[in-house]
């Protein structure tokens, strides 16, 4: 087994970082531990491979990790003393201009970027203490019943733009509501129930958070919308229970009594308008096995979500290339 961060002075340069992700990766590759490696980065899905391979040969028992600051500004947690930090090459850029002789003889200021890795470090959940964070939540999986036809109903509730996307403002987010350009991203790559559940939630922020004369704090929109996804997806046959209440624990913490009554009146108009939504292009088919056309357009949606995503990627390594 990988040895602890705890038990041995972690590599510090880039040089020691790349030597133990290469020499790791022979081992981990080559023995059992590859089926408690696959489990281990399934946690870790925003980070590139040689930094999933670093963090699991330092500290294989770590669920979630973040740097110093982000665990104090982000999530308002403290990293404990004497705790050693797992290194990681993080990507930097440095931007400079280049003086280019032109064909006509005359001297040009390009702009240039440099992309480079330099070593950092992050901390384990376990090696903080502070807040509880909602990251903890275990992820939904499986498949959903009509879910093409679910997916388009609900999307056709809303007069924001629905699209997919692996860019998210951080690595637990699923999704995000955006008021002022009237948009919902919804992290591609997730399960049928998670992607459903996920949209559900951010179509109930668009319904009841975006007008600015609301004076609602963060806690009690989370604490809205999560409760708007549970009850619609309960009525769909979708069992949310291991994903909301955990995620409720923590936004419904210091509510009273007056605060939660207004929340429940929002939260069962807006099912109630949902769950008639979807019920409506629901009634003739539940129950039923998938047809052919049904499961074409499963297979269409799902083929859309990868092809967005693809996309999306090529653009990215195509802007990386051109800055180099």
């Amino acid at each position: 087994m990988p040895t602890s961060s705890q038990e041995k002075q972690p590599p510090k340069s880039t040089k020691e970082l790349l030597a133990l992700a290469q020499d790791g990766a022979k081992k981990v590759f080559s023995t059992d531990e590859y089926r408690e490696y696959l489990k281990f980065i399934s946690g870790f899905h925003q980070y590139s491979v040689r930094n999933q391979l670093l963090i699991y040969l330092q500290n294989p028992h770590a669920t979630f990790v973040a740097g110093y600051h982000t665990w104090k500004n982000q999530y308002h947690r403290q990293v404990n003393q004497h705790e050693k930090g797992i290194r990681i090459l993080a990507g930097g850029e440095h931007k400079y201009e280049k003086r280019v002789r032109q064909p006509d003889g005359t001297i040009k200021r390009v702009k240039e970027t440099k992309v480079f890795c330099r070593p950092a470090a992050v901390f384990d959940y376990s090696q903080t203490s502070g807040e509880p964070i909602k990251m903890f939540t275990h992820e939904l999986t499986g498949e959903v019943p009509n879910y093409a036809t679910i997916y388009s109903k609900l999307v056709q509730a809303t007069d924001f733009h629905v699209g997919f996307s692996r860019e998210m403002p951080s690595s637990e987010t699923k999704g995000v509501t955006r008021p002022r350009q009237k948009e919902i991203q919804l992290r591609s790559g997730m399960s049928e129930k998670q992607t459903i559940k996920t949209l559900i939630h951010e179509l109930a922020h668009s319904e009841l958070h975006c007008d600015p004369k609301l004076k609602l704090d963060r806690s009690t929109m989370e604490l809205e919308a999560e409760s708007t996804a549970f009850i619609v997806c309960q009525h769909l046959g979708i069992d949310t229970s291991d994903y909301t209440f955990p995620y409720l624990a923590v936004w419904s913490k210091d509510k009273d009594l007056s605060q939660l009554s207004k929340s429940l009146t929002r939260i069962q108009s807006t099912a109630e308008k949902f769950n008639k939504t979807v019920d409506q292009n629901l009634e003739k088919i539940r129950e039923k096995p998938l047809t052919l056309d049904q499961k074409i357009e499963r297979a269409k949606t799902i083929a859309t979500t990868e092809n967005i995503a693809k996309k999306e990627q090529g653009l990215v390594q195509a802007t990386q290339e051109k800055t180099r």
